[in-house]
């Protein structure tokens, strides 16, 4: 099907609700309004012919080789979309890459050169790319749950299934977890409530991932706040992919907020557009709408405070942030470094300040065109120092170990090549 499975998608009401917000975003663009409107309007009411168009034109391929699924208890399923290394470092525990909010596996694994996935697996680490609930390729076994959930949820059931079933399938003691924007945000919530599957991380990334999201009231996203219906008015995806050919012909608010053409080009974020944005379930937006409003990131039950738990974090934790990123500004980044429990923490902010040619955007900190050199070593360095299991031995025990088998080898994780392994769903 050209816009995806039916469950992704609103009823016609919202697609004519979406319509007509396209043309009011439309109308308030610019000397081109007009016209840009007029386009609008008609690519939408034609859109199964322009979606096939751009489907060709702007379509993603999963360049992952193989889709596990990890089944959650309140019956979700979650696509782990594996790169396998041809070349396997040894010791290296698998990576877990995990996207953000309104977004799919596409937004960090969008093609080969624009995936961080793609990038670590070239350096011999195994790495599983997730889609949470609601998202991507995920799907619940009844059709009535789809949008009934929020944030708690995610971290509850979402990480200790994704994380059980990963090292199931390679065997490995321990994962590294890699996260943008939330989904860096649900790691902290896992480590901070110390739920299932906290301890077996041995090394996370933070990337755009802010610690608070209260300083949203002073910008764009302020506004939903103030209008938290248009969540439930809008088709985030359909609109998405009606307006990807246009993405970055014109200057808007929104794209100034998201992206900066200095970091990810105008053919990359179209690519992004037509495939990487997703719906938001109403659970989840009012979860981030109340933090806004209150300035406290709670559960919804009110039983517990993210912000507080940020303190439980033992993990060695790297904190990137962008130094133009509109969305996790680089304050609330460095909010998370500066009260995270780890006694191994790193903050580092991407920009001219530090000698890189731009500045860092949210969405170019994952697909910007300099980010294999400029962003993706600083995780795999990370990664090198503490997401690879190392033996600490006396010299003297090695030396007598040598002796008695011989050379030592490297431990073997579980053959998770095995072409025989089914890629259906897992139970965790």
């Amino acid at each position: 099907m050209i816009l995806g499975p039916q469950k992704y998608r609103k009823s016609p009401v919202y697609i004519v609700t979406s319509i007509l917000a396209i043309a009011l975003l439309a109308l308030a663009m610019g000397s081109a309004a007009v016209i840009i409107a007029v386009a609008l309007v008609l690519m939408t009411l034609l859109y199964p012919i322009f979606l096939w168009i751009w489907e060709r034109v702007y379509g993603a391929d999963d360049i992952a080789d193989q889709v596990f699924y990890a089944h959650t208890e309140d019956g979700w399923n979650l696509p782990l979309h594996f790169h396998r290394p041809s070349h396997p470092r040894p010791g290296a525990y698998p990576v877990i890459l995990s996207h953000g909010i309104a977004a799919n596996k596409f937004s960090v694994d969008l093609d080969r050169a624009h995936s961080l996935a793609y990038y670590l697996k070239r350096q011999g680490f195994p790495v599983f790319v997730v889609s949470l609930r609601g998202v991507g390729r995920s799907y619940h076994q009844g059709r009535t749950r789809y949008r009934d959930f929020n944030f708690d949820d995610i971290v509850q059931h979402d990480l200790p299934s994704i994380i059980a079933t990963v090292r199931r399938l390679t065997g490995a003691p321990r994962v590294n977890w890699v996260g943008h924007s939330m989904g860096g945000m649900v790691m902290y919530g896992l480590q901070g409530r110390k739920l299932a599957g906290h301890e077996d991380v041995a090394s996370f990334v933070a990337i755009g991932s802010p610690g608070r999201i209260d300083h949203t009231r002073r910008s764009l996203w302020g506004a939903v706040t103030r209008f938290p219906w248009v969540n439930e008015l809008i088709d985030f995806r359909f609109g998405a992919q009606i307006v990807s050919p246009l993405t970055g012909r014109f200057t808007t608010p929104i794209e100034e907020m998201i992206f900066s053409k200095d970091n990810v080009s105008t053919t990359t974020i179209r690519k992004m557009m037509k495939n990487g944005v997703e719906n938001i379930s109403y659970g989840l937006a009012n979860q981030f709408i109340n933090w806004m409003r209150s300035g406290k990131e709670l559960s919804v039950d009110g039983s517990f405070n993210y912000r507080e738990g940020l303190r439980n974090i033992e993990t060695p934790t790297l904190f990137l942030s962008g130094a133009r990123d509109h969305v996790a500004i680089p304050e609330s980044v460095r909010f998370a470094y500066e009260r995270a429990g780890s006694k191994i923490k790193k903050y580092i902010e991407l920009g001219h300040e530090q000698g890189l040619p731009v500045d860092y955007c949210h969405t170019g900190l994952v697909l910007g065109e300099r980010a294999p050199e400029d962003v993706f070593p600083l995780v795999l360095d990370w990664l090198e120092q503490y997401g690879i299991e190392r033996r600490r031995r006396g010299w003297i025990k090695r030396v007598f170990r040598r002796k008695k088998k011989g050379p030592r080898r490297a431990r073997k994780f579980r053959d998770y090549r095995d072409s025989n392994r089914p890629s259906g769903v897992i139970q965790a």
